[in-house]
């Protein structure tokens, strides 16, 4: 068959069109349109009006969030949920992963490989804290918002008890507890200057244990040199003459011994948030993301809110923070699309916007906020900068385990020492055994 020249110029046009269509579809893994993303699911346990106003406002700017759905799920169950979702083939594109279940989820994630995110440019980009996302060969996430741990502080109270100012340091917390606490005739509490000491009626008593041992130089876990995760809580450091975990356990639970000057907190009284609400409780530790909700529930309160107080001397300043990221599931359909829409919910643009709807810090370095207006949105930009954690390989396990070292030195059961001890084979016994996820 002989072509004529018109025939193979159609012919090359076509061709070249087919050669083009499947270019295309290899680039962007059939993702449809919207700036080659199509359809991406996202779940987590953020709240949907807040999570639906970042990307109702990402998408005045970026068609690409046109097909970008989020769906809250139970806090209580999303773990369940999510992993059987997962395995059925139903689950979302992307997910919201928090630090503490980033080790449960570790073998659910498609990692984003250094070749496309460097660590050097996570590093530079995300704060400290961020680097728990990150392993020998990427980034199991990239985070979107942190919630750090603050003091609030009753002015009144203080005001009160003759004490100007917040606490800079625990040392000035121990100082002023018998200031700011009121027994009365049978010496039960009346008023107490903090909560802490014991577990059940301690609101964030796992986070202000976490935060006292890591600003102690316990990093509870800590990875080998050949990347294995281990033990490290309750080791004397060569040559130190007290154990860290163990005098900050001893620290926390002298609050609740009846004999010590800075008794102010026991088990008969309501939860730590109640009592801060109800105007009986000077100081309250808690996250930044407690504070609309302390202002809503007793509006007549006078608080405001402060870092939580330091170790004096240390040359290291530090808090917790509860840090959440995106992840991208390893069963979605769409895993270009999930990691283009990743990265933009994680740039500088996304984050703005994360900042505006949630009140909470930014997790990125380049994202200027402006907090001339509010006192307490300046503590939790500065907190979120200290905020460390650690990578909490079964949180349920490791809350049991935390509870039954405070709770064994509050009966006499154990020293101190003892009770980090065992608490120390627990948390071995949980890695070695594969008790975790």
């Amino acid at each position: 068959m002989k072509w004529t020249p018109f025939q193979l110029i159609v012919t090359a046009v076509f061709g070249l069109f087919l050669l083009f269509g499947i270019a295309m579809f290899a680039l962007y893994g059939g993702a449809g349109t919207n700036g080659g993303v199509g359809t991406v699911v996202i779940w987590g346990t953020l709240d949907t009006i807040e999570i639906n106003h970042v990307l109702d406002h990402l998408r005045q700017q970026d068609k690409s969030f046109q097909n970008v759905s989020y769906v809250q799920k139970d806090a209580s169950t999303y773990e369940q949920t999510l992993t059987d979702a997962m395995a059925s083939g139903s689950g979302p594109d992307l997910f919201f992963v928090s630090q503490d279940q980033v080790s449960f989820f570790a073998n659910k994630i498609t990692s984003i490989p250094y070749a496309t995110l460097s660590q050097s440019s996570f590093s530079n980009a995300y704060l400290d804290e961020g680097q728990l996302f990150l392993t020998s060969t990427g980034a199991l996430a990239l985070p979107i918002a942190i919630d750090p741990l603050v003091l609030y502080w009753n002015q009144d109270l203080f005001a009160s008890a003759g004490v100007p100012q917040p606490p800079q340091y625990w040392s000035d917390v121990l100082n002023t507890a018998a200031r700011l606490t009121s027994l009365d005739g049978n010496s039960n509490v009346v008023r107490s200057a903090i909560a802490l000491g014991v577990w059940t009626n301690v609101t964030h008593a796992k986070e202000i244990l976490t935060a006292l041992f890591l600003q102690a130089g316990d990093t509870i876990l800590s990875t080998s040199q050949g990347g294995t995760t281990i033990v490290s809580f309750g080791t004397t450091p060569m040559g130190a003459t007290e154990n860290p975990a163990a005098s900050a356990l001893d620290f926390y639970t002298e609050f609740s011994n009846p004999t010590k000057l800075s008794y102010t907190w026991n088990r008969s009284l309501p939860q730590s948030i109640d009592a801060f609400t109800g105007g009986t409780l000077a100081m309250y530790i808690g996250l930044a993301s407690d504070y609309p909700g302390l202002a809503a529930r007793n509006p007549n309160i006078h608080f405001a809110v402060a870092p939580l107080p330091q170790v004096q001397g240390s040359n290291t300043r530090l808090t917790f923070g509860e840090m959440t990221g995106v992840a991208i599931a390893r069963t979605s359909q769409n895993q270009k699309g999930a990691l283009a829409i990743a990265q933009k919910l994680a740039s500088v643009q996304g984050i703005s916007a994360m900042v505006t709807q949630t009140a909470l810090p930014s997790t990125r370095r380049d994202v200027t906020e402006d907090t001339s207006a509010s006192a307490a949105q300046t503590v939790f930009t500065q907190s979120a900068l200290i905020s460390r954690a650690w990578l909490d390989p079964d949180p349920a396990a490791t809350t049991g385990i935390f509870q039954t070292m405070v709770e064994s030195v509050l009966s006499g059961a154990s020293q101190p020492i003892t009770a980090v001890g065992d608490a120390q084979q627990g948390l071995q016994l949980l890695l070695t055994t594969g008790a975790v996820h």
